[in-house]
């Protein structure tokens, strides 16, 4: 049983101690209870059941129970232990479970380990006096659900009652918590059998100089440890044979509790106290080791290609007589307990990965349960088909004039890219009529005339498919009114006195949304009424439809038609809301609320559902972690990848203060999955990025209390184990939004240091660093005029000017007269953020203290200045298609 289902279970253990249940709800299965719970939203208030008692997320040993003393859970000495099975212990005592010998351990403090029952018996036969120097404290029994002296379980404090379950039930429930949790102090079964397989294996090397085959090498053992040559093993022999052979020791106290003779305790079937050559064999006969698993050589590298979206089976061709059970690993971890709807191992030993995304792609590794050793790995490619977007969809020339189109071109693998004109391919002449820029991102046509009227094709390909978009040319002597760009773009700046919605091309005022407006349907100032200035925390669109933008100042978020230009809606928070983040394929706006306006205490995290619907707003807040609500310092989501169609991610992850690990969020049952430990690697996550290639995760670390820096760190998104660190690397990381470039941002005294790597399926490649003298605020991708890809703009704190990087040669220049930022910034915002508008965008915007410059970013120059705005903060670009 994992910590995690006991956790549900003791939650569930209270629901069901507070209210009466029925005899159908008695015969309901315990899962079924689980997951209703778990799946639930929690509206904004805390359930009671789930209020301030640490004791729910607090574990204690055997023997001790839980209590809280000046408001912190401690382990003290159990009052009261339920019966379970009896127990001999080094007191020569029987307790009627290991809760009671340990409790009596801690309330007298003395060390009682448990024995054989035989030595109970022989305590009590040597000394008749024993039952008057030791009182047993315990001495209750289990008849029909209660004690023996009349008290229903229910009534017991300090003990987990479910009444839905029968006493045998439960008797079961007990012995599973008790033997995970607390362990056993002989050799279980489990215990043994790995010692069995540990057996062989070491005698196989030992005592075999070729693979002759398992009951050859059974023989061979029974005859070495059968020292009189009798035919049978006995205890005597068993015992020289560990004395003898120190190796053979080290392999037996791999396992606690076992020896060599435990083959006699449980193997001895005739019960004579020894053992035959058949009982010997018997005893062996249901283990894997290394002698009975076998590979073919050209089987052990698998390779497997699916589409994006297929489900995905593979088999493991490790076999065995008779068969072995499979177990299968992702970076060390086991998939089987990895308890995803995606990633599921069957009992026959098929994995299955359903709808498989980029994320999915990687190794998959496969081996008999018991042998490592033995191994199949499986590499599985992720392909997409093409995506191909051109610009203009149609424009209308002049004869003489010059033509330019633009394609954006994704894809796994990146694919080909080429284009046609009506069906064939452009014939590159001598005069370069044709101009192809970069790999296909632009085609120029000069002087065009009436027979370059056509349609032209921007086609990808890969092996995914082939896929194409069309840009028409229509060439006539008066040329239509119909606009050469089938795409506007306009952005939202927020500043001290409203919203300003703009046109970047000539700059022109669309829209002016002031301060002091009434909110329709509301009594509510926009901001706050005459003389208070707007405060903004955030501010995004969603579906180019909404922009939600946070007001911590007033414990609420605003939502602005992108359309009416107009606040249509308000919702409101927890307090001082600042952080938002949109999940698109979800439809949902993720806020955290920092409670407090210095960003020093702990913060909750509430969704806002159907983010893009014309509909009233309202939150919910997840299910909370440990019972707590106000347990999350910080909320990391994965970003919006546009480049690849119908890709989703399905988990985010939270952080708690000063916690070197993670909560695993399942995004859509806005529930926690799992936790995971960071603790090895000493990172308290301070920054995460995550790449929709490959399902890398990238983590910027510091040390707790300190917040000294510890490196970057690489975790696999699927299975959450660390793939990789980097103890040197220094600074917050950056990922373009086509998941091929990361970007690492290292402040230094002098300036800053930006490392640029590549993004491959094997992990990260170093292409070039860039150090600057510039105190770099805020950075930005900015799509590519020669790549697919694309290249960084960053702003500067203290300067008029702007770092332009390209990615794909290093190329560096700088951007002067674009104004001095303000010297302040509220809610931990950038000094002078720096935005984009898009893949087709040419513009840039960048607020300077009382200003708005527009750059062009295919001159990179500035387009103009937009004046006498008071203290601009956010940009928010927004793009209207038209068809």
């Amino acid at each position: 049983m994992s910590p995690w289902l006991l956790c549900s279970l003791i939650v569930l253990v209270a629901i069901s101690a507070a209210q009466p249940v029925d005899t159908d709800d008695q015969k309901n299965n315990l899962q079924r209870h689980h997951r209703d719970i778990s799946t639930e939203l929690l509206e904004t208030t805390t359930p009671p059941l789930l209020e301030n008692d640490p004791c729910l997320s607090h574990y204690c040993p055997s023997g001790r129970e839980c209590a809280v003393r000046s408001g912190a859970p401690v382990c003290e000495c159990a009052q009261k232990c339920l019966p379970h099975r009896p127990v001999c212990a080094s007191d020569g005592v029987i307790y009627p479970s290991h809760c009671h010998m340990h409790s009596t351990a801690c309330s007298t403090k003395q060390r009682l380990t448990q024995m054989s029952s035989k030595f109970c018996t022989k305590f009590s036969k040597s000394d008749k006096n024993w039952n008057k120097k030791k009182e047993i404290p315990f001495n209750y029994k289990m008849k029909n659900g209660s004690l023996v002296d009349g008290r229903n379980l229910s009534n017991v404090q300090s003990v987990l009652v479910l009444p839905s379950l029968e006493p045998a039930d439960f008797t079961n429930l007990l012995n599973e918590i008790e033997d995970h949790y607390y362990g056993r102090d002989e050799c279980s079964m489990q215990e043994y059998e790995v010692m069995k397989d540990n057996l062989l294996l070491y005698n196989h090397a030992k005592l075999l100089t070729d693979n002759q085959g398992k009951d050859f090498l059974l023989s061979v053992m029974f005859s070495h440890y059968d020292k009189n040559n009798d035919g049978h093993l006995e205890k005597d022999e068993l015992e020289k044979v560990t004395k003898e052979d120190q190796e053979l020791t080290n392999v037996i106290n791999l396992t606690s509790g076992c020896s060599l003779t435990s083959i006699i305790e449980f193997d001895d079937t005739d019960e004579d106290k020894k053992l035959n050559i058949n009982e010997f064999s018997l005893a062996f006969s249901k283990l894997y080791s290394v002698s009975v698993v076998t590979l073919d050589k050209a089987l052990e590298i698998n390779q497997v290609s699916a589409r994006l979206g297929d489900n995905v089976e593979l088999h493991c061709a490790v076999t065995g007589s008779p068969i072995p059970p499979v177990q299968w690993h992702r970076h060390g971890q086991d998939l089987a307990v990895l308890d995803q709807e995606d990633v599921r191992v069957y009992a026959d030993g098929s994995l299955y990965l359903t709808k498989v995304q980029l994320q999915h792609a990687g190794n998959y590794t496969c081996s008999a349960q018991r042998n490592p050793h033995v191994v199949q790995t499986h590499v599985l490619t992720v392909h997409t088909a093409p995506e191909v977007h051109v610009m203009p969809k149609i424009q209308s020339k002049r004869p003489g004039e010059d033509a330019q189109m633009f394609c954006h071109v994704a894809g796994e693998p990146f694919p080909q890219v080429q284009w046609l004109k009506n069906d064939e391919q452009l014939k590159i002449d001598e005069n370069k009529k044709y101009q192809i820029i970069g790999n296909g991102t632009s085609l120029k046509i000069k002087k065009i005339d009436f027979a370059d009227t056509g349609a032209y094709m921007c086609q990808a390909t890969n092996t995914g498919g082939l896929t194409r978009d069309i840009s028409s040319l229509v060439v006539q002597d008066q040329p239509t009114t119909q606009s050469t760009t089938n795409e506007e773009h306009r952005f939202f700046a927020f500043h001290d006195t409203g919203i300003s919605v703009y046109e970047p091309t000539t700059c022109r005022l669309h829209h002016h949304i002031l301060g002091t407006d009434i909110i329709p349907g509301t009594q509510d100032y926009v901001c706050g009424g005459p003389g208070v200035h707007c405060s903004w925390g955030r501010a995004v669109s969603i579906l180019n439809r909404y922009i939600y933008a946070s007001q911590p100042n007033l414990d609420r978020i605003l939502v602005v038609s992108t359309i009416q230009m107009a606040v249509v809606d308000v919702v409101g928070t927890d307090k001082v809301p600042v952080d938002l983040e949109k999940v698109v394929h979800l439809d949902q706006l993720w806020l955290l609320s920092w409670r407090n306006k210095t960003d020093a205490g702990i913060k909750t995290v509430q969704v806002i559902r159907d983010a893009g619907q014309k509909r009233k707003h309202h939150t919910v807040h997840p299910e909370p972690i440990d019972g707590q609500f106000d347990m999350v310092t910080g909320l990391f989501l994965p970003s919006s990848f546009e480049e690849i169609s119908h890709y989703s991610f399905k988990y985010g992850y939270v952080t708690h203060t000063n916690q070197r690990g993670l909560y695993k969020l399942d995004l859509e049952n806005l529930r926690y999955t799992r936790s995971v430990d960071l603790t090895p690697y000493n990172c308290v996550p301070e920054e995460i990025q995550f790449s929709a290639l490959y399902g890398f995760v990238f983590m910027e670390c510091r040390e707790p209390i300190t917040n000294k820096p510890t490196g970057q760190l690489i975790m696999d998104y699927l299975t959450d184990a660390v793939i990789s660190t980097a103890p040197t690397l220094f600074g917050k990381p950056y990922i373009s939004p086509d998941s091929r470039k990361l970007v690492t941002f290292d402040r230094t005294g002098g300036g800053a240091t930006l490392i640029v790597q590549e993004i491959k399926a094997h992990g990260l490649e170093f292409s070039f660093d860039v150090k600057t003298t510039l105190n770099i605020s805020d950075i930005t991708f900015y799509p590519s005029q020669t790549t697919h890809s694309y290249d960084l703009y960053a702003s500067s704190q203290n300067k008029e000017d702007l770092l332009f990087v390209n990615l794909n040669t290093g190329k560096v220049e700088i951007i002067t007269g674009v104004g001095i930022a303000s010297p302040l910034s509220q809610w931990k915002n950038p000094a002078r953020p720096v935005t984009t508008a898009g893949k087709f965008g040419t513009f840039l915007a960048t607020p300077s203290d009382h200003a708005l410059f527009v750059i062009n970013g295919h001159s990179r120059t500035v387009n103009c200045e937009i004046s006498a705005v008071a203290k601009p903060s956010h940009i928010v670009w927004i793009t209207q298609k038209y068809h």
